[in-house]
């Protein structure tokens, strides 16, 4: 009687599970929009907003279907991008004189050796810190000093944070001779000693502070050019704009918080978007963690964020990296200290990019339907038919239409439980033991009726 029972039970399970596999739990679908050439060919989609929105993690409620209702395998790829490797390349030279005129500037004139290449660029190199100086760069045209840069800037703040410039650009040229001139060869600082002379006449004491003139040493002028050289494929970084932000200040923390609502976008990092200059903070992020029925902050990264800007320097690092990542909220703290808050006026999220790649037979239309609670990942072959078809060939690329709702959904489909093997073994024993106990339970409450006679005999 019990296994009988439990056998129905199961069989109504799993009948209820198929017949919900076979109707449609997607909510959305969008047309895919293919180029002029629509012949038989591997097509690329790129995924977009809308579909990150209402999607699960990892894209599992995604179908290609066609115009005749039939599904199309498809892989989820990352989208990449051949990146340009930027470096510099030394270009040998020498100095060929040196002048200093008083109280002014200290001008360097360095020469091109007869087969280095052309430079765009050159760091001056000083054992100095703490000080700032203006350079101006020439180029030598058959013995008149053509102006290259005007406003060129060196610097060392080591007093006050790590920074330090000893670069100068210029932009591209054909001169072999150029003339540095490097303004204020002489800096005067205040000693940090000080000295008391006693003024036996008044019966006081005086206080004289030292001055100390440091002359503007170089050890070197190195001259540079900037070379471009393709490199290895990567993955491409995408902006993604969010939904919308918050800006609060806590004095007592000392702290600048920013909540950021995004459209669940695989984001890994948060830029900063702020008119302040000159700073440079640690920040951390952070996303909400369901703690036994309480909202927690969860720590997912931390940096520094960083801006300084001073004539034509500029270097920024606004960005707070971390693992990839679909949430609905984020969190950047920014740790003041006794800084002024900065002034946020913007957040953006970066992120990898996913595209949909499968065959396209020639004639026929697409369409991508996605959004579901219970969908499960598909099981395709298509990433070995298209590592053989399309080893040497690039995907065209096509778009995606608006969103509209898809015909064929039931949401009593979509919002119906689902069984694995597992589950419906779990509902078995759990049936098979509250019948043992129902079935124990009368037969004790039969035994309490019985004549003591007939208990004995």
């Amino acid at each position: 009687m019990i296994g009988r029972i439990t056998l129905l039970l199961c069989f109504g399970l799993a009948t209820t599970a198929t017949a919900a596999d076979d109707e449609s739990r997607l909510r959305f679908q969008k047309d895919v929009v293919r180029g002029a050439a629509a012949g038989d060919e591997i097509l690329a989609v790129p995924l977009d907003g809308d579909i990150y929105a209402v999607s699960r993690d990892g894209c599992p409620d995604i179908r290609i279907v066609d115009d005749r209702n039939a599904e199309v395998p498809y892989v989820i790829e990352n989208i990449g991008r051949t990146r340009t490797i930027v470096s510099r390349e030394t270009c040998p030279a020498k100095v060929v004189s040196l002048r200093v005129e008083e109280g002014k500037a200290l001008e360097v004139v360095v020469a091109l050796d007869e087969h280095a290449p052309a430079a765009d660029g050159a760091t001056v190199r000083t054992p100095l810190t703490d000080f700032e100086r203006r350079v101006r760069v020439y180029g030598d045209r058959d013995g008149a000093w053509i102006l290259l840069k005007n406003d060129g800037r060196i610097f060392d703040f080591a007093r006050f944070m790590d920074v330090r410039n000893l670069d100068v650009a210029f932009p591209t040229n054909g001169f072999r001779r150029f003339k540095f001139v490097v303004e204020q060869e002489l800096d005067e600082r205040e000693s940090p000693f000080r000295e008391l002379i006693r003024n036996r006449g008044q019966g006081g004491e005086v206080e004289v502070a030292s001055i100390l003139r440091r002359p503007f040493r170089i050890d070197r002028i190195e001259l540079w050019k900037t070379v471009k050289r393709p490199g290895v494929d990567e993955e491409e970084t995408f902006p993604y704009p969010v939904v919308n932000f918050h800006v609060e200040t806590v004095a007592r923390e000392k702290v600048t918080r920013v909540d950021v609502v995004t459209g669940r976008q695989p984001l890994t990092g948060l830029r900063l978007r702020t008119s302040s200059r000159n700073f440079s903070r640690p920040a951390r992020v952070l996303v909400p963690a369901d703690r036994i029925g309480r909202e927690e902050w969860v720590e997912i990264g931390r940096g520094t964020l960083a801006l300084f800007a001073l004539g034509d320097f500029h270097r920024e690092d606004l960005t707070i990296d971390f693992a990839e990542r679909r949430a609905d909220r984020y969190r950047l703290v920014i740790e003041n200290a006794d800084n002024p808050p900065l002034d946020v006026t913007g957040v953006e999220g970066e992120g990898k990019g996913r595209r949909l790649v499968f065959l396209a037979d020639a004639g026929r239309t697409y369409r991508v339907s996605y959004g579901s609670d219970t969908l499960d990942a598909p099981r395709y072959d298509a990433a070995t038919v298209l590592a053989a078809i399309g080893r040497d060939r690039q995907p065209a690329p096509a778009t995606l239409g608006p969103q509209v709702p898809n015909p064929r959904y039931r949401a009593s489909a979509d919002h119906r439980p689902r069984f694995d093997g597992s589950a419906l073994l779990w509902l078995a024993i759990i049936s098979m033991v509250a019948v043992l106990a129902w079935a124990l339970l009368r037969a004790g409450q039969r035994l309490k009726k019985l004549p003591a006679d007939d208990l004995g005999g």
